[in-house]
């Protein structure tokens, strides 16, 4: 890499509702508006949440007018609550703002990265004109106070003609030149689920083809960048890490321990002290795709004052065979079994007394899922999972409370719940 490149960490948000993905079972419910949108939440406030009973959070999604009509401006509403139903107004700023809203529709054609502003009556709200009838999805990622990021999935019919659908094919080439910047991609390995790799992108002037050094901060980052796969069910919204973040080798260097600032979800562009710099011309992203099939991309960068957002569809090739065979796996004594499968952890909650040794074994019975490496962030504790094999992590808790592991792709979490005795 070349100097000033900046290492992008995925913070992944994947939903399980519909098959084997990274992630809880969601729930879903119908909004209470003309539009009858269908909300699903990713809950990933809990670990272990099944139900809407056990739901930290949800969105009640209104429009104005009632239904959305193409080339028409619509209000788009959220109000976030908690599970008793009061509504939660002040959301954590992160990414200098306190609502993301991600909508694209069903053929992934259209995309629009929009941001929700508080209102008076403790809601969000957004206008936003559709220029095609037909079906979109939104995924409103949020994080309350003293919580982790929340995604909620909507799906939306607007009213009016609809354009052609368009369908998605894989890239031939990763190259792309959007309003005189050349995007080159570079995957550093062939693109299989399950497999761990680096996304680097250079930038380029279109005209001169020299590297474009003089991008701009995008909402407090050098780069934004969200995939969705084919069928919508998977969904990443990625930010840049400080150069330095990206692993090496297993370990976790200094640069890359995860505090409670990154329990949101996210993973944030610097260490602490350190303040965001234009970039060099070259970005780099460490993925993991869940799943094969294909998944669009889109990266934004910000040139001029202007935001480019860049496409590019790749298509995630299954995983080796004798990556995914299950192999058995023995576990030492007195270890608690976590299973890691493309359905979670298994049990993704787990019950522990302070100041009494823990000891987990985790075994990965596949490789078609984000479990590569498990991650212990209050511990500084990173190891990886290969398949098959049994992996230990051992420590004392401290203090009561819950202690939260995840997948080096924060994808997949589970959780310690510590008590005092």
């Amino acid at each position: 890499m070349m100097k000033g490149t900046v290492f992008l960490s995925l913070s992944l948000i994947v939903f399980a509702a519909f098959g084997a993905t990274c992630n809880n079972v969601a729930t879903s419910r119908t909004a209470e508006n003309s539009n009858a949108a269908v909300v699903t939440n990713s809950a990933t406030t809990e670990a272990n949440t099944t139900t809407n009973v056990e739901r930290a959070f949800k969105i009640d999604f209104k429009t104005e007018p009632g239904t959305i009509q193409a080339g028409t401006p619509s209000t788009l509403s959220f109000t976030v609550k908690d599970k008793q139903g009061e509504v939660i107004k002040d959301l954590q700023i992160v990414h200098e703002k306190p609502m993301h809203l991600l909508v694209v529709s069903s053929d992934l054609a259209e995309f629009y990265h929009i941001h929700p502003e508080p209102q008076a009556d403790g809601s969000y709200a957004v206008a936003h004109v559709f220029p095609n009838g037909g079906d979109y999805k939104f995924y409103a990622d949020f994080t309350p106070k003293d919580a982790v990021q929340v995604v909620e999935r909507i799906d939306v019919k607007v009213a009016g003609a609809e354009r052609a659908k368009v369908a998605l094919a894989a890239d031939s080439k990763f190259e792309k030149t959007v309003d005189g910047l050349k995007i080159v991609m570079k995957p550093s390995a062939e693109t299989k689920a399950g497999q761990e790799l680096m996304l680097d992108f250079q930038a380029f002037d279109a005209k001169t083809n020299k590297p474009a050094t003089d991008l701009q901060n995008y909402l407090g980052e050098l780069a934004h960048f969200v995939l969705i796969s084919e069928d919508l069910k998977d969904f990443v919204h990625a930010h840049p890490m400080a150069k330095g973040e990206h692993k090496e080798s297993g370990k976790m260097n200094d640069a890359m321990k995860m505090d409670d600032h990154n329990s949101d979800g996210h993973e944030h562009s610097k260490a602490e002290g350190e303040t965001n710099k234009p970039s060099a011309s070259e970005v780099s992203a460490h993925t993991a795709f869940p799943r094969s099939g294909l998944y669009k991309i889109w990266a934004q960068f910000q040139r001029g004052g202007k935001v480019i957002t860049v496409p590019f569809v790749v298509n995630v090739k299954e995983a080796d065979k004798n990556m995914s065979e299950n192999k058995t796996a023995s576990i030492p004594e007195g270890a608690v079994k976590v299973t890691v499968s493309s359905d979670g952890y298994e049990p993704a909650s787990i019950k522990v007394k302070k100041g009494q040794p823990v000891k987990l074994a985790f075994t990965r019975t596949d490789a078609n899922n984000c479990g590569g490496e498990v991650v212990f962030a209050k511990q500084n504790i990173r190891k990886k999972l290969p398949v098959g094999e049994t992996v230990l992590v051992e420590f004392s808790p401290t203090e009561a409370g819950e202690i939260n592991f995840a997948c080096g792709m924060n994808m997949m979490r589970g959780k310690l719940v510590v008590s005092e005795n």
